[in-house]
This record gives C-alpha cells, structure tokens and sequence, in this order.
C-alpha cells in the first residue's frame, strides 16, 4: 500500500488541482489579512513549515507557522487573521481547539482536510475538502503532497494569481519518482541511523524524512538544520550513520563544504538539490520549479522512496504499528489518547 501511495501521487495531484481551485474559487478570501495562522501537528505542521516561504513571499501580512498547541494555547486573534488549520482526518483535538480559539477571537477559520463532515471542518468557518487517504497504516506520502498542494492553492486564492508551477508539478513528479527508484537503492543501508538535514524550506523536508522513518517501523533517524547541525546535534552522530542534506538553491554551496568534515566523521553522505554541476552518484538532482521555495513539492519524494526502500530491505512490515514490534500497539493506542481524545478547552484565550 505504500509503494501503491507513492506511485499514485502524479495523478492524485493532476486531478485533485482541478478540483480544489474549483473549491477555492468559491471561499472568498481575496482579501487581505493582517496575520494568516498555518497551524496543524505531524505531517500537517511540517507542510504548513514547508510553504512558510512562499506565504510570506507573496502575501502582505505577517504569516506565523506554528503548532496546534501553539496556536490554541499562545497565539492572538482578531477579526484581520485568517487561521489556516490542518488535518487529514480533521479529527486532532488540538487543531480543532485551535479553530475553536481562533473563532471565538473573531478570527476567520479555513479547516483544510480530507474528510467530509468532520469535526475540524464543523468548527471552522470554511473547508476545503482534499481527497481521502489511500491507507492511514502506512507512512504517509500522497497525503502529504496533497496538503502541500492545497496550501499552495489556498495561496493562489490569497494572492489573486495563478501559479504555473502548480500544473507542472504531477509530470515533474512522475519524473522524480522514476528516477528515485533507480537511483536510490544505492543510498539504502542498514546504518543505524539515518540524519536528515535541511536548509531554508527544505529544513521542514527533512523532518518529514525523519517521521517517515519513524513511521516505517521505528527506524532510528533525526532532522535538523542544516547549520545547526555544526552548532550541536552533530554531537549525537557516530561513525556509520548516514547522513542526508536537503539543499536546493542558495545553500548548496554550504552543504558541499560539510562533505569533507563529514567524511572525517565516517558518516556517508547524500545531497539532494536543484542546482546543476553536482550530479554524481552522492546526489539527486531535482528539476527546477522556479525558486527555492518550491522544492519541498519535489524533493519529499525521493525521501518517500529511501523511506519504503529502507524498510523493505530490513524487512519491516510497515502497516504494522512500529513494524511490529512488542511495545507497537500500546505506543499507538497512547498516541490516539494524546491526538484524537483528549480534553479540548474552546474557553481558552491565547496571550
């Protein structure tokens, strides 16, 4: 099922671009907006991380990315903030608080979700409705990529503009994903754990790569900052794991600088970028979309690739809570009470 997700995602996001510009032209909310609020947890905060750039790239107003506690429990609302909340189940209490806060402050709610009558959906003031889940036991791929591109649609309304990359981005996918499944069976091990690292936008990819690892089975992996990984998280390296850099753009010339250290280091390391004349079996090179915000649209799917080809060749079970491991259902039973069924307070007043 998950090999069936990753391969569906150029027409999933072929067809579901019709119909969510088709949704968004009836919204009504061309106008502007002193704060927009992207909120959401798991992979929902980290695309709300993701599009950060291009929101604040092309709206006017102050853009704040924060979590669904952050935003339920310490952020301000008037009646000139739109709050963007997400989930695809549209059934996470504190994204659906978060709405409720938002609300109550005066505050215009878009739920963006796929489930039609949800929860989320109820307490906001608008959806927009994205197609179902292929499967939820699995780590998610094609839901991640929709909620990419309904955000980024959602931004199209905001910003009263058409964005070409949109309609090419399902060719260019296909594209990518041919070429990940031959080219990164060379980057699977068995390393004891794999570092992720991003810069600017992609910084969000690589903690969508370390979830998804994560997700296939509790497979050790970490994510952080690019640079930041000089100032301290190196510290929790060692020799043999792997390391992937996400970095398209203006900072592939920083990430061909750790590649010596990183070497000294024993840790292999691929790279993953847009720009040209670094294309040798250590890289993936990615196609341009136009500047550096776009590249989480594409450079997720390689790491959706390493995610499955890395836990078929450990043979992990992936639809399995934690692969199958003893403690697997207690963690996943503990994970929907913290998520799903905790107490939601709509009196709070964010400050």
């Amino acid at each position: 099922m998950m090999l069936r997700e990753i391969l569906d995602q150029p027409a999933a996001l072929a067809n579901a671009l019709v119909d969510l510009r088709r949704q968004a032209n009836l919204l009504g909310i061309r106008r502007p907006y002193r704060k927009i609020v992207l909120t959401g947890c798991g992979d929902s905060a980290i695309a709300c991380s993701a599009v950060e750039g291009m929101y604040r790239a092309w709206t006017a107003g102050e853009v704040r990315v924060c979590t669904s506690l952050e935003a339920s429990r310490y952020e301000d609302y008037d009646g000139e903030t739109l709050v963007i909340a997400v989930s695809i189940s549209g059934g996470v209490a504190r994204t659906i608080e978060a709405a409720m806060v938002a609300a109550g402050a005066g505050a215009r709610t878009l739920a963006i979700v796929a489930r039609e009558g949800s929860e989320l959906g109820r307490v906001s003031s608008q959806e927009l409705l994205m197609p179902e889940p292929l499967a939820r036991n699995t780590p998610h791929s094609r839901d991640y990529t929709l909620t990419l591109l309904a955000l980024m649609v959602v931004l199209e309304q905001l910003t009263e503009r058409r964005f070409d990359a949109l309609d090419k981005w399902p060719e260019l996918a296909q594209g990518v994903l041919v070429r990940a499944f031959t080219q990164i069976p060379a980057w699977v091990d068995d390393s004891a754990q794999t570092i992720f690292l991003g810069a600017g936008p992609d910084a969000a990819t690589a903690r969508y790569a370390a979830m998804k690892f994560w997700e296939g089975g509790a497979m050790r992996a970490m994510a952080d900052e690019l640079e930041e990984f000089a100032q301290g998280s190196q510290l929790m390296a060692a020799p043999g794991h792997s390391v992937v850099m996400l970095a398209g753009g203006p900072s592939v010339g920083r990430a061909l600088e750790f590649l010596p250290g990183l070497q000294r280091m024993d840790l292999p390391a691929r790279l993953v970028t847009d720009r040209p004349g670094t294309d040798d079996e250590r890289t993936f090179l990615l196609p341009d979309l136009g500047s550096a915000g776009w590249i989480p649209l594409l450079s997720c799917l390689p790491m959706q690739v390493l995610t499955y080809l890395t836990a078929t060749r450990r043979g992990v079970d992936v639809t399995l809570p934690m692969g199958g491991v003893a403690h697997g259902e207690l963690y996943e039973d503990i994970h929907a009470e913290w998520t799903k069924h905790s107490l939601i307070r709509s009196d709070l007043h964010a400050r």
